[in-house]
């Protein structure tokens, strides 16, 4: 059985090299975004824009986005978290999503724990994961998902396949990924109870911004 089991990990590994090869070597054309993340919206229902990052160069040599932003948010209640969107288009310029389990521990930050979980926005379903972190005495509660199009993928292996498979039927390997941060103040619940409140109200715009 254990020969069965390892076998089996065996050719998973080898299907998804494969299917990385394809997509990273394979030349499409660059997807451009249906506007400007700049244009995104600074207030949406409670929500209001309280500031706004730019990278400098390094980090955007090693993010390699197409189009990016980075904005803070917060709402009547005093309730603040941070929004990350990296877009990146399958062109010759755009460099591979950079997954937050190899980013965030390298700054320090140690997981304590994480979680696929389901979110119905307008009436449907989108999945998103929650990833609970920890530097010092300071906690952080991260919800992130990759998008492909219309797809919501919680883990690098699907969004891997879903790269593969749009490439090979529609010649396009653009990808997203969105972020939100919320300092944990009153338990891991309650931050996620934030974030989820902010994706309700902004994940429209966020559809209308990327390619579908």
């Amino acid at each position: 059985m254990q020969i069965i089991k390892t076998w089996r990990f065996i050719v998973l590994y080898i299907l998804l090299g494969l299917a990385a090869t394809y997509v990273y070597t394979r030349s499409e054309a660059a997807v451009p975004v249906n506007q400007s993340l700049s244009l995104f919206p600074q207030q949406m229902g409670d929500w209001t824009m309280t500031g706004q990052a730019r990278f400098d160069e390094r980090v955007l040599a090693v993010l390699l986005p197409t189009d990016y932003l980075s904005r803070s948010y917060e709402n009547s209640r005093g309730e603040r978290l941070s929004l990350y969107i990296g877009y990146h288009d399958g062109g010759p310029s755009s460099g591979p999503i950079h997954s937050p389990k190899q980013c965030l521990p390298g700054s320090g930050w140690n997981r304590l724990n994480d979680g696929a979980r389901q979110l119905t926005v307008n009436g449907e379903q989108m999945a998103y994961v929650t990833s609970l972190y920890q530097k010092d005495t300071e906690k952080q509660l991260f919800l992130y998902w990759f998008q492909v199009r219309d797809q919501f993928l919680t883990n690098e292996y699907a969004l891997k396949f879903a790269m593969a498979k749009n490439s090979f039927l529609s010649n396009r390997r653009d990808s997203s990924f969105i972020r939100l941060s919320v300092m944990v103040k009153d338990g891991e619940d309650e931050a996620r109870l934030i974030g989820e409140d902010f994706i309700k109200a902004f994940l429209p715009a966020i559809q209308e911004s990327l390619p579908r």
